[in-house]
């Protein structure tokens, strides 16, 4: 056997597949994407030349090599948590400086996650960016990103917090004030999006009559606050438009515009005592915060 040399990072896809038996349920538990899992997996069996699975219609299962690899990858991991538990250094001190970059919109609706977090590790010093231009991880413009997207980079390491869904809303003062008059007359607000890409601007084009009169934001930010302030109807994240009560839904969400909430971080800061914080923190109080996101 002609084995060349693995690489580490390689190990956790390959423990993973071993414990759910699929690739699905290690996508999910590794928070990346089936095909990341995939091709990882091709990679260690083609570089060391043995086949670690039985590919069968029910999953994937464990050969002789893989469960040897399975014994002592095990032993590796509880190596390196060794490690980073006891060998951080001054990383392991919940202080310092963290930021993290979202966008405004999820800054307005998780307010309440970065407060309490603030609250909680006071020694931290939490930095907020709020920003829809693409900042890099990997040149440090951030310690931790969160953002919509159906295609996070692979480079990066992180965990799939939660589908988003999109809908169209008006404020029900608006919806008295037009309710008789013809569709065409009813304006709408839309987003800046020549290329229609977003979700946002996908549902405006599906739902807004031709002719309609239309306003024009260049942020999402932008057309909640217009649509809030009654000027027409507009699509949002639901988890904007849910949380006014004084907005109505008037066109239910379709899964086809969903995208989906991903918290990223550069991988050579994932032994980060404030990055881990952050992650286990933030995950558990976006899924279970009660946040209204479909």
């Amino acid at each position: 056997m002609n084995a060349q040399k693995l690489d580490w990072s390689d190990i956790p896809f390959v423990l993973a597949v071993c414990e759910a038996g699929s690739l699905s349920g290690a996508a999910r538990q590794l928070g990346v994407n089936h095909s990341t899992v995939f091709r990882r997996i091709e990679g260690v069996e083609a570089r060391l030349g043995v086949a670690l699975f039985e590919r069968l219609s029910h999953g994937y299962v464990m050969t002789a090599a893989g469960e040897h690899f399975f014994r002592n990858g095990l032993q590796l991991r509880d190596g390196m948590n060794s490690i980073q538990r006891e060998l951080g250094g001054q990383d392991l001190r919940l202080a310092g400086a963290l930021t993290v970059t979202t966008t405004d919109s999820l800054l307005h609706c998780l307010t309440p996650v970065f407060s309490t977090f603030q609250q909680q590790f006071p020694d931290t010093e939490l930095k907020l960016l709020s920003d829809t231009r693409p900042l890099d991880l990997m040149q440090r413009d951030a310690d931790i990103a969160l953002r919509p997207t159906n295609s996070p980079p692979e480079h990066w390491i992180g965990r799939n917090l939660t589908e988003l869904s999109y809908a169209a809303y008006a404020l029900k003062d608006y919806l008295d004030r037009v309710k008789n008059l013809p569709a065409t007359e009813q304006r709408w607000v839309r987003l800046n999006d020549s290329l229609n890409q977003s979700p946002m601007s996908q549902i405006t084009v599906k739902h807004k009559p031709e002719g309609t009169p239309v306003t024009v934001s260049n942020s999402l930010m932008g057309v909640f606050e217009l649509v809030r302030g009654g000027l027409g109807f507009g699509a949002l994240p639901c988890y904007l438009g849910e949380a006014c009560s004084d907005l109505v839904r008037v066109h239910d969400p379709e899964e086809k515009f969903n995208s989906t909430l991903w918290m990223l971080a550069h991988p050579d800061i994932r032994r980060s005592a404030r990055v881990h914080a952050f992650f286990e923190f933030a995950t558990e109080n976006i899924r279970c915060g009660g946040f209204r996101f479909h």
